[in-house]
């Protein structure tokens, strides 16, 4: 499995938000701490609020903040808020259909069972456990 960008930025955005307490925080803020390009982390950030997983408010004042608590967000959550559900093979997401093998393929029950032991280990972790191992600070200058 291969983490992309956007996962990474969205995990980076989150435990930052999990570890502030002062309320709402805005996207300029989360991108210079977080090391993310801003333009990008807004497209990431859609995507958590559509999810459900952060709320947003515009205007003075306004800025993003967790819509539930971080012990309720899991590593699964942020997989699938940015990258939609997670495949391993292409036919796991009805993308199969022009395989020719697809009726008859021995590896199906493979990757079923490995996506699946992947989804419940991503469900295993919470954003509670980055913000407890202190991920949620700002990294440390480039040298």
């Amino acid at each position: 499995m291969h983490v992309s960008r956007k996962v990474d930025y969205a995990v980076r955005a989150m435990a930052y938000l999990a570890a502030e307490d002062s309320g709402k925080v805005r996207i300029v803020e989360i991108a210079k701490a977080m090391a993310v390009p801003q333009p990008f982390l807004s497209k990431v950030m859609r995507s958590l609020v559509s999810a459900g997983l952060v709320s947003s408010q515009v205007g003075p004042g306004g800025g993003y903040r967790l819509a539930r608590e971080a012990t309720a967000i899991s590593f699964r959550d942020l997989v699938e808020a940015v990258d939609g559900p997670m495949t391993i093979v292409p036919c796991q997401d009805g993308g199969g259909d022009d395989c020719v093998l697809i009726d008859c393929c021995t590896q199906v029950p493979i990757w079923d069972r490995i996506r699946g032991q992947m989804l419940q280990v991503l469900s295993c972790y919470t954003l509670d456990q980055v913000k407890s191992l202190g991920l949620g600070e700002p990294p440390p200058p480039l040298s």
